[in-house]
């Protein structure tokens, strides 16, 4: 089954568009985080950097640490040069720039050619109308392509918050998104086919789980689990990337179209959809979710992060 539509130039320019303001608004909020943080230190006036640095990796915990070599001679180039910074800090005021693998939130694109990414949109979408649930009324149901995600991994393949506040919320790792283009695409299609059914797809027992109770869902995938530790256990989130519709009445009826739509879902029997950054997080376009997802700094609540911090870091706080 190949997919003819083709997106327009307007929305691969918006796609682009979002993807650099979300990474530009990330890396600003997780900066402005760290230094109100800094500011904080700096006002305990401790007598010496190593105490100062101590306080800080409540919320960095990997400065200062010797950096092993024999993981470190298997890491991606950005987790290596992310060890060895943090291993030679010395003064808190050399937080302000430190690089973090995620600071920006996002990670490059590895499906770069447009061949690649065609061939990816064909086969996700083959793979999903065989494995769709239907009843026995509509056979004739069709899962379109995924337009929205093959942009999206035009120009990112993941998101993924560094997270110093201990917020636990999910990624969104799609498929695609750990792809590699080989110069032989028939093997790269049935890899990918293999990792959608191994890892990615959603089965009926986990939407039965964990999905938002007003929606109704053909096919999806799995794109991030996030947790989040807590007094008597802890909280998990998972994202996810569904085709559904919502199924109860709505003032927008378009959320009762079908439509491929990104969801991030607590891993609770009850009360989800929850409000997360001042909304339903789910999502009619990744564009949507990327705005939200930035956003997390306009509903920071640093007494829930201090809470947090005391359950994770050993009861220091």
């Amino acid at each position: 089954m190949e997919s003819t539509a083709q997106p327009s130039a307007d929305a691969d320019e918006n796609m682009r568009l979002a993807v650099e303001r979300f990474r530009t608004k990330m890396e600003a909020s997780n900066r402005q985080f760290l230094q109100d943080r800094i500011d904080e230190i700096e006002a305990m006036n401790l007598s010496t950097e190593e105490e100062k640095l101590k306080e800080m990796r409540v919320y960095w915990p990997g400065l200062t640490v010797n950096s092993k070599d024999l993981w470190m001679s298997t890491a991606r180039p950005e987790a290596v040069r992310q060890a060895l910074e943090e291993e030679n800090v010395t003064r808190l005021a050399d937080v302000k720039t430190l690089y973090h693998q995620h600071m920006d939130g996002a990670s490059p694109p590895n499906l770069l050619t447009d061949e690649w990414r065609q061939m990816f949109l064909d086969t996700v979408q083959t793979v999903c109308n065989e494995v769709a649930f239907r009843d026995e009324e509509d056979n004739d149901f069709e899962v379109p392509p995924c337009h929205d995600l093959g942009l999206f991994l035009k120009y990112a393949s993941t998101v993924e918050d560094p997270d110093f506040r201990y917020a636990g919320m999910a990624p969104f790792e799609p498929p695609g998104a750990y792809s590699k283009e080989t110069s032989d695409i028939s093997k790269d299609r049935e890899d990918l086919i293999r990792d959608l059914h191994h890892y990615y797809l959603c089965e009926e027992a986990f939407l039965e789980a964990y999905m938002h109770d007003d929606l109704e869902v053909r096919v999806g995938f799995r794109t991030g689990i996030g947790v989040k530790y807590k007094m008597g256990g802890h909280d998990t989130w998972y994202s996810m990337y569904l085709y559904c519709r919502r199924h109860v009445e709505d003032s927008d009826q378009s959320h009762k179209d079908w439509a491929w739509r990104v969801v991030v879902s607590h891993a609770t029997i009850v009360d989800n959809p929850m409000t997360v950054y001042g909304q339903k997080p789910r999502f009619d376009s990744i564009i949507e979710f990327l705005d939200w997802y930035s956003s997390w700094l306009e509903h920071l609540d640093m007494d829930q992060v201090r809470e947090d911090i005391a359950l994770n870091c050993g009861g220091e706080w």
